[in-house]
C-alpha cells in the first residue's frame, strides 16, 4: 500500500489526476477504469478534462459505473448524471466507452467486465462509517459479493442521501419516485480490480483512514478489506493524514 501526503486539496486534486493518467496511458488496446461520482474529485476531474480533451491516445479508455440507482420515470440514474456533470461532459468522453450499471444489466454486470478484459483501476473516496461505492455496514452478504441489489430501507444513509438528491435536485417532495433498489458493485468486483486508488481530504476524514488502514478487517467497517489488496494508493491532504503520520514513512 502506498500514501501519497499532499499539502492541501489543490495539491491532492493533481495528484489525483496524474495518478489517473498513469493508469490511462497505456499501450494496451483497451484501458477499463470504474470513477466515483463524489465531492472530493471535482477540482482532480476538472484538471482531468482540459488534459484529455480531444487527445485521441485517450479513446481506449472505457469508464464503468460502480453504483447506481434510478428515480422512477428515469431514463439515466443518478451517478451517471453526477459524473456527466464533473467529468464525461468536460473530457468530450463518447457515449461508446461509458458503461451504465441498471436494473437490466446488473446480474450479467461481473461477467461483462471480465469479458471486456476486468478493472485497471478503480478510484473511490470512503464514507466516515467504511462504506465503499453502495457496500454499507451490513448490506452485502459476503466479501465474495459481486454486483448486487440493496433495499433502499437496508441502511438510512443511503435512504437520507436519496431524499436529499429527491429535494435538492429535483425540487420534489413526492417519495413514491425513490426506487426500491440500488445498485453496488461489491467488494469481489472491486477487489479484483488490478489497481485501487483511494482520495481523502480534510480532518473529518481522518480516522475513518485509521480505521480503514490500519484497523482491524471488519465487515463491519467494509473498506478495511482493501488492506488484503496487492496494488492500492492512498492520496491524501495533512488533516485527513493527521491520526496516521507515525505510521507512515515519507
Amino acid at each position: 500500500m502506498k500514501f501519497i501526503i499532499t499539502e492541501n486539496y489543490a495539491e491532492l486534486s493533481e495528484a489525483m489526476k496524474c495518478q489517473m493518467l498513469k493508469h490511462m496511458y497505456s499501450q494496451k488496446p483497451r484501458v477499463n477504469i470504474a470513477i466515483t461520482t463524489g465531492r472530493t474529485p471535482v477540482q482532480g476531474y476538472k484538471l482531468l478534462a482540459e488534459f484529455v480533451k480531444g487527445k485521441k491516445c485517450f479513446n481506449n479508455v472505457h469508464y464503468y459505473i460502480f453504483d447506481e440507482f434510478y428515480f422512477k420515470g428515469d431514463k439515466k440514474g443518478d451517478c451517471r448524471r453526477s459524473l456527466d456533470y464533473k467529468y464525461f461532459d468536460l473530457a468530450g468522453v463518447e457515449e461508446e466507452n461509458i458503461h451504465d450499471l441498471n436494473y437490466e444489466n446488473y446480474q450479467n454486470y461481473d461477467i461483462q467486465l471480465q469479458n471486456d478484459g476486468g478493472l485497471d483501476m478503480v478510484i473511490m473516496g470512503i464514507g466516515t462509517n467504511g462504506h465503499f461505492c453502495g457496500n454499507q455496514p451490513h448490506t452485502f452478504q459476503n466479501w465474495n459479493e459481486g454486483v448486487h441489489l440493496i433495499d433502499r430501507h437496508a441502511t438510512k444513509t443511503v435512504e437520507n442521501l436519496m431524499l436529499e438528491l429527491l429535494h435538492n435536485d429535483y425540487n420534489s417532495n413526492d417519495e413514491s419516485l425513490i426506487p426500491n433498489n440500488y445498485i453496488t458493485m461489491g467488494p469481489r468486483t472491486i477487489m479484483q480490480a488490478k489497481s485501487i486508488v483511494f482520495i481523502l481530504s480534510g480532518k473529518e476524514k481522518a480516522e475513518t483512514v485509521q480505521k480503514a488502514f490500519f484497523g482491524p478487517i471488519k465487515e463491519e467497517f467494509p473498506v478495511s478489506i482493501f488492506q488484503l489488496h496487492r496494488d492500492v494508493t492512498v492520496i491524501l491532504d495533512k488533516d485527513a493524514a493527521s491520526l496516521i503520520k507515525h505510521n507512515i514513512i515519507y
